[in-house]
Order: structure tokens, then sequence, then C-alpha cells
């Protein structure tokens, strides 16, 4: 009930705010506002409500960190998808392709066993602990050493100018370090100093997070702690759905009537039309770009296999989307249901939701001698990713593999703190 209340408050603030002042920047005006069709918008709630009640009965036989990721996906994603799907002319295919995959998700990560999981000795616990202090020392230095401290800023209106110097001066593989270091290794010190009620760990881990957005200019790197002690604390409890879903209704609603209230465009267009929207809205762009005959699927040629086939066009994915749709230069990311339609189709789309479903298991399987909510804290930021991200992206790029590398290691200092005190 929950779910469909926050489905009705999408409906509600999309037909009276979203298309009413974002029609054309929105799908650019590819997939408007095309009145309410009755039968239309009842399939729509009918396909929510499944897979509200798929996801909550998967989840409740088995309460699993992996739980937080098919959450996030199926809020941020799936519910909103499913409103332009009631509310617009989009097309049946991909939307109930869209919902197969996603239950296909569901299956893999609830059904598939537990994976052994060895142990690490203790000279891999020491070497992956010294790798991760160097990680941290060569983030922190470089920033600093190529004037980070003077680019400091914390205001939200100016991160723009702060990204765009800070870019230029990235080091090696710092495209990689920084994300790890904002995503998994400071988020981790921050869920571990909670669990453990360290003060210290906490806060270590928030002066480095808020270094970061100042040196940086990553909004996400301000927002991610929010979420993940959010989750922290929701996760333990049984009817966490509820209270997410509730509260997500919350923050829609509110976010209009501060609107109402005030006229300040910018809680709604945050929370509303860039939060929810917007990703749903941007799968639809990407399907229908690459349905149209002219256009290839890439088949991951501009992934892991550049070497073995040509990529068909003359800038990457975003671009060319941006230019057709919008005619400006910008990157409109998509979650991994899309990029995964613009790699391989229909067929892609299912197959990497059962690779996704099962790297999700596995970390279920890492994080199985941990406390559940902590992992799932851990992981709620990297899993949001997936929302915006190709799913080889969100892998690599935003540390979901470093985050079962960081629960590996988390899991092996647990196991040798505890045989120390003799437990």
């Amino acid at each position: 009930m929950a779910a469909l209340l926050l489905r009705a408050a999408l409906d509600f603030t999309y037909v009276n705010y979203v298309d009413k002042f974002f029609r054309e920047s929105l799908s650019a005006g590819v997939f408007a506002f095309a009145g309410i069709g009755t039968l239309r918008l009842l399939e729509s709630y009918v396909i929510a409500l499944i897979l509200s009640i798929w996801l909550a009965a998967s989840l409740y036989c088995r309460w699993r960190p992996s739980g937080i990721a098919l959450l996030l996906y199926f809020v941020f994603v799936i519910l909103p998808l499913s409103s332009l799907y009631g509310l617009t002319d989009a097309p049946a295919s991909f939307v109930y392709t869209a919902a197969g995959s996603f239950a296909l998700l569901i299956v893999v990560t609830g059904l598939l066993p537990e994976t052994q999981v060895p142990r690490l000795g203790h000279d891999l616990v020491y070497l992956g602990l010294t790798a991760v202090l160097g990680i941290c020392v060569y983030v922190y230095g470089w920033l600093v050493l190529t004037g980070g401290l003077g680019r400091v800023n914390f205001d939200l209106l100016s991160v723009y100018e702060v990204r765009a110097e800070y870019v230029q001066r990235l080091g090696p593989f710092l495209g990689y370090f920084i994300p790890w270091q904002a995503n998994v290794i400071n988020i981790l010190i921050l869920c571990y100093g909670l669990h453990k009620r360290n003060l210290w760990l906490l806060g270590i881990a928030g002066v480095a997070q808020l270094l970061l957005f100042g040196m940086t200019g990553h909004k996400s790197f301000l927002l991610s702690p929010m979420l993940a002690v959010g989750v922290y604390f929701i996760w333990r409890r049984r009817n966490a759905l509820f209270y997410i879903f509730a509260g997500a209704s919350v923050l829609v609603l509110a976010s209009y009537v501060i609107f109402l209230a005030t006229n300040n465009h910018l809680p709604p267009s945050l929370l509303i039309r860039r939060l929810f929207f917007v990703p749903a809205a941007n799968h639809l762009i990407y399907y229908d770009f690459f349905s149209r005959p002219e256009n290839s699927f890439v088949m991951l040629s501009n992934s892991i296999l550049t070497p073995f086939i040509q990529y068909p066009y003359d800038a990457p994915i975003p671009i060319i989307l941006a230019r057709t749709y919008w005619g400006i230069d910008f990157w409109p990311n998509v979650g991994y249901l899309g990029d995964a339609f613009a790699q391989f189709g229909f067929v892609g789309m299912f197959l990497f939701s059962m690779i996704l479903g099962v790297f999700l298991r596995i970390l279920d399987s890492v994080g199985a001698r941990l406390p559940t909510n902590l992992v799932a804290a851990m992981l709620a930021t990297p899993a949001m990713a997936v929302t915006n991200s190709p799913l080889f992206t969100s892998l690599l790029t935003h540390g979901l593999i470093f985050s079962l590398v960081m629960l590996w290691l988390l899991r092996g200092v647990v196991r040798r703190a505890s045989a120390i005190r003799g437990e």
C-alpha cells in the first residue's frame, strides 16, 4: 500500500508539476503527458502492484543486504517508469520487458544459494589494509598538492566551477580511486563507526567526506553519507520497506507543497523531476533511439569488447543522444536496463539482470557474517549508481566490485579481531 501511495504521489506531481514546467526538457517532448486513459492507467498500477508484492515477498522471505539495490532501482526507476507508462504514450514493449527483467533480478538474488567465501589469511588482510591506506594517501595527497585546499568550497551553487578546476588536474587512476574513496572507503568507516558507536571513526569519516566534496565539487559525495546513515538505521527494521516507500512519498509531496507556498522550483525540480523522473525518462529515450533500425546496438564495443568490435558512433552514447534529442552536448546517463537495451536490445536487458543478480548474490555471501544493516548501508551509494549508470561502469568505476573487496577485507579484519580476543 505504501508503494502504491508513492506511485500515486508520482502521478499527481508529474501531471501538475513535471509535465507542466519540464515537458520539453524531460524527454525532449518525445513522451509527454497524453491525458489519463482509465484502462492504461489501471494497467500501469497492476504492473506496479505485482512488482511491489514480488519485491516485498522476496525480501521478507530472505532479508539480505542486496535488497537495498533492488529497492533503490524499484523506487527511482521502475515505479516512475510505470507512472510514465500510465500517463504518456511510453512503449508497452519496453515497459513490460523492464518489468520482466526486474522480476528476473529479484528471482536471481532471492533463489540462488549462498556461495562459499574463502577466508583471507593474515598476510592478505595486512596487504589489503596497506593497499586501502595507500589509496587514501594518494587521493588526498594528490588533491592537496594540486591546489585542493585552495579551491575548497561548500556552496552548492558554485560546485561546477570547483569541479571544472578539479577535472583539469585529475591524476592517474583518480577517476577510479576518488569514487572508491567517497562511495566505499569513507562510507565503510562511517558505517563501522555507527556499528561500534565510535565517535572517532564517525568524525574521521565525516571530515574526510566533507573535504572530498569541497575539493571536487561532486554533490553526491555530500549526500551519500546521509543515504548510508538512513539505510543503516532503517534496514534493521523488519518493516523497512514501508518506511522507505512512505518516506519517499512524503519527500515528493512536501517538495511540491514547498513550491506552491514559495514558488521556488529548486526543491521539486531536484527531488521530483531529477531524482525520480529523469532516470525513468532517459530509459525511454535510450529505447526510442536504439529501437530504430538505422541505429546499431553497441554490443559492448564501448566497454569490455572494445578490442574486438568496432564502435559504431563518432561520440559516446550519451553525447549522441543529447545531440539527437536536445540539440546540445551534455551527458544524459541511464540506468543499467536502458544501457542493456542499447548494447543488445531486449535480450541484453534480461542478460544484464542475470549478471547483476549473480553479483549481488555473491555480495550477500561475502557479507553474510556481518550485520545486515551495516552491509546494506555500505552498498547503498554504489547501488544507487545502477539507477543512473551502465552496469559495468557501476561495477568498476562507482565501486560495486570494490565494495565486495572491502566487505571481504572487513570480514577478515573482524575474524582476526575475534581470534585475538579469544572469541
